[in-house]
């Protein structure tokens, strides 16, 4: 069983999803301004939890927090309102509705991910859940303060840095006792996630790379790039940015 959550928009990632057994579009507004929230997925993911399948493999494809970010989440779940010491000081009256917002649609995301976890927990099925960002997004956070969203000309460390969180169910656990715990300082890059997924699946095959997967005992760092990769002389080693 494989299910794919997302827009039925024509993008090479709907070309991928159209290759499963059955697929849920739930936001199909383009405008940025669409007050579609995610939690519009927790039917079809407990639908797919409950298919009978002996094997599954479900994608669920969050909007998550990207811009504009106050279309993230329901007005009255905006816990972060006004000025505190946490805001830089320089941003103006707009710029720090643009921060609290962001602080907002991250609140109202952990939400989503937090119900998709306990689904999957009060199911019982004998797997686990992967959850990452596909980029991050600089709302004032480096100095001096002033950018806001992400672009590959001007990286910054944010930018790149994502949420990156493993949940195995019990039923899981019973027969597989990975220990992830030492393993949570390492530098890694998701462009290496399908060595580490096949890991966390006890998948082995040709073209397997141990050294690159996250949760290997064989685990190897890589050199992390940031920037334009249409520029290529313009990258940067993420670990020598903003030093």
């Amino acid at each position: 069983m494989r299910g794919s959550l997302r827009t039925e928009r024509n993008t090479l990632l709907t070309a991928f999803s159209r290759q499963t057994d059955k697929q849920y579009y739930l936001n199909n507004d383009m405008a940025q301004s669409s007050r579609i929230y995610d939690d519009v997925v927790f039917a079809p993911f407990k639908a797919a939890l409950a298919d009978p399948a002996e094997k599954k493999f479900i994608v669920v494809h969050l909007l998550g927090t990207h811009m504009r970010y106050e279309f993230r989440y329901p007005e009255n779940q905006a816990i972060f309102k006004n000025r505190d010491s946490l805001v830089p000081s320089n941003l103006n009256d707009d710029q720090v509705k643009d921060y609290n917002a962001y602080d907002n649609a991250q609140h109202y995301n952990d939400y989503v991910v937090s119900t998709l976890i306990k689904d999957f927990d009060s199911s019982k099925e004998n797997g686990f859940l992967v959850f990452f960002s596909d980029h991050g997004e600089d709302v004032f956070d480096t100095p001096p303060h002033e950018t806001l969203g992400r672009t590959e000309g001007k990286p910054t460390k944010v930018m790149y840095n994502v949420p990156f969180i493993v949940w195995q169910s019990p039923e899981w656990l019973q027969t597989h006792q990975l220990d992830l715990n030492n393993k949570t300082s390492r530098p890694y890059s998701t462009m290496d996630f399908i060595y580490s997924w096949s890991d966390l699946a006890g998948f082995n095959y040709q073209g397997y790379i141990p050294q690159r997967s996250l949760f290997s005992n064989e685990f190897e760092s890589q050199p992390r790039y940031i920037g334009d990769p249409e520029n290529k002389s313009s990258l940067k080693l993420y670990d020598d940015l903003n030093k």
